[in-house]
């Protein structure tokens, strides 16, 4: 019956819909803006430390490292102590809860950092024209180092654009995040 109305009304069949409601089901709440505004102080921290370490110099895909870093740390603390007030019924080891924060943030930071690869080299792709791609591209070898490793070990110079490049992939990478935080990471402190 339910494959019968998927077919006929041409949309997701609605088990389907009722179980992504459910898991989606704690973004629609106060705890998920207060997660927001702490990730809004981490976007500054993170764009604060891309800028400084990209004007000390630093390659720039190991500056968007470290300034992820950094924001993971930061975002810790704040969300440890006011988004899920970590001073619940049960009492989880905050080395545990900081590792789980961590794990989670890796997953959300390679999000993140492929979304930073991928934007500098479409913005290079849409503001260059083809003399200078190929320019870029004039030392590698196959197709694979040219489109998925040169990349990351070279990247292309786009300017202001490395700071867009960060914000798509913060953006991306946020409801990931959260998800996992909220049903892992300080899953004991929400009951």
């Amino acid at each position: 019956m339910r494959k019968k109305i998927a077919r006929e009304t041409g949309v997701l069949p609605l088990w389907l819909l009722s179980k992504g409601a459910t898991l989606l089901e704690p973004i629609v709440s106060l705890r998920f803006i207060k997660y927001c505004v702490v990730g809004c102080s981490g976007v500054v921290v993170n764009m604060g430390s891309l800028y400084v370490l990209t004007h000390a110099s630093v390659q720039t895909n190991l500056a968007s490292l470290i300034a992820i870093e950094v924001s993971i740390i930061t975002n810790f603390i704040a969300n440890h102590f006011w988004t899920f007030k970590a001073g619940g019924t049960k009492k989880t080891n905050t080395g545990v809860m900081l590792m789980r924060f961590h794990l989670t943030s890796a997953v959300g930071a390679t999000i993140q950092f492929l979304v930073f690869v991928t934007m500098n080299m479409v913005w290079f792709l849409m503001l260059y024209n083809s003399a200078a791609r190929l320019a870029y591209h004039a030392h590698v070898g196959s197709w694979w180092i040219r489109w998925f490793w040169w990349p990351f070990v070279a990247p292309p110079d786009v300017g202001g654009l490395v700071y867009s490049s960060q914000f798509i992939g913060i953006g991306v990478a946020t409801l990931c995040n959260y998800l996992m935080n909220y049903y892992w990471t300080w899953s004991a402190h929400r009951r």
